[in-house]
């Protein structure tokens, strides 16, 4: 007996030191780029500008192509991005007076930073989270045990990166923001509970439930309060995430003028609205959408809401396309109902595993609104001059 117990604690331990050689093995580190070229120079830059510069200021919507090679490091992140603030400063169309947005959920895949290089190349994006988690068992067993919500595999895959992809996402913006003098609108990050510490910088609750997050950095890096957090996730985002309190004032007082911040889906509800009406001059919403295809089918309403009623006739349900609902219900009537008249909506675009999100981007200048096509796996940037 004592021979056999001896042999498999030496055998467990074995095993153990095995699964650690390997999952350490093959870890991208920052000084490593796995992207061979990136999508920017590959296919280029679409650029759109709407208004004349009456020196105003302006609204830029930054839609990067992103591919899961840009969220492997820290480092490719930034200079993912980076490359579209430059090319707007080589034009002289970042100024101190410009306010940036990006889209919606673009800080989330960081989850992914740092991790096996094979994860990068995976076909799906199950396929890669599944690596994800055999390569962070403890870590994931443990968040797995103590997730708040009803999908515990999507939290704890969340809840376990939290600290370094908030860590990451709060570093690119800031530096960003402080580099070019802008204020950045930093599209939203998927983390739990987060909040601005004593100190100035973004800090997560461990164990805490999962928000849809946007953080806005000004022009000296630092974190422009309050922070926002999704008050209407959809149904697909409820299994993980948790609806923000209906009660936050989700307006920004910056040097060109007042901003309001909603997200997504939030743009679609009147109720998204109350709290900014006649308290600013136009708003920036980050989405996230699917292939352009959806934009096409039916829309079924969303079923988490009791009260999205409220901001449709349920008469109109199966019978006009998801892309009618966003111009019918989104920044063309909401906005202009509550006295803001100018406003981007950008989604996200990129190439991640098997995902295959097609940004459109909705401008709304003067109650008037503009509906740009997404763009063909490339990068875009609109700018839109403040009347």
């Amino acid at each position: 007996m004592k021979t056999f117990i001896v042999f498999s604690g030496v055998f467990v331990l074995v095993l153990l030191t095995a699964y650690n050689i390997w999952a350490e093995m093959d870890r991208v580190k920052e000084r490593t780029s796995t992207a061979d070229t990136y999508s920017f120079y590959k296919n280029g830059l679409a650029y759109t500008e709407i208004g004349s510069d009456y020196g105003k200021g302006n609204i830029i919507g930054m839609q990067p192509y992103l591919s899961t090679y840009d969220y492997s490091t820290a480092s490719n992140f930034k200079s993912c991005l980076r490359k579209y603030f430059e090319a707007l400063k080589k034009e002289h169309k970042i100024t101190p007076r410009s306010i940036v947005v990006l889209p919606e959920y673009i800080g989330t895949w960081l989850v992914t930073a740092n991790e096996k290089s094979e994860i990068y190349r995976q076909p799906s994006v199950d396929a890669a989270m599944t690596i994800l988690v055999i390569a962070n068992l403890y870590k994931f067993f443990v968040n797995y045990c103590n997730a708040p919500a009803a999908d515990k595999r999507k939290y704890a895959l969340f809840s376990m990166k939290a600290k370094q992809m908030c860590a990451i996402y709060e570093t690119t913006f800031s530096q960003l923001a402080k580099e070019y003098n802008c204020v950045i609108a930093a599209g939203s990050i998927a983390l739990p509970d987060v909040s601005i510490n004593v100190d100035g910088h973004l800090e997560v609750t461990p164990n805490g439930k999962i928000y849809n997050t946007a953080v806005v950095f000004g022009p000296n890096g630092k974190i422009i309060p309050p922070i926002v957090k999704k008050v209407f996730p959809v149904d697909d985002e409820q299994i993980f995430s948790t609806c923000g309190n209906t009660d936050q004032k989700p307006i920004f007082s910056t040097r060109v003028s007042r901003m309001g911040l909603l997200i997504c889906a939030g743009s679609l509800f009147p109720q998204a609205y109350q709290r900014i009406a006649g308290k600013v001059d136009f708003v920036m919403i980050p989405s996230l959408s699917g292939t352009d295809s959806i934009w096409h089918t039916r829309w079924t309403g969303y079923k988490s809401f009791t009260n999205s009623a409220e901001f449709a006739d349920t008469t109109l349900y199966n019978k006009i396309t998801e892309g009618d609902t966003w111009t019918r219900y989104s920044i063309t009537s909401r906005a202009s109902q509550s006295g803001i008249h100018n406003g981007l909506n950008v989604f996200f675009s990129g190439s991640l595993w098997d995902l295959k999100p097609e940004g459109k981007v909705l401008i709304l200048q003067n109650d008037s609104l503009t509906v740009l096509a997404p763009t063909q796996k490339q990068g875009r940037i609109v700018n839109l001059y403040l009347p």
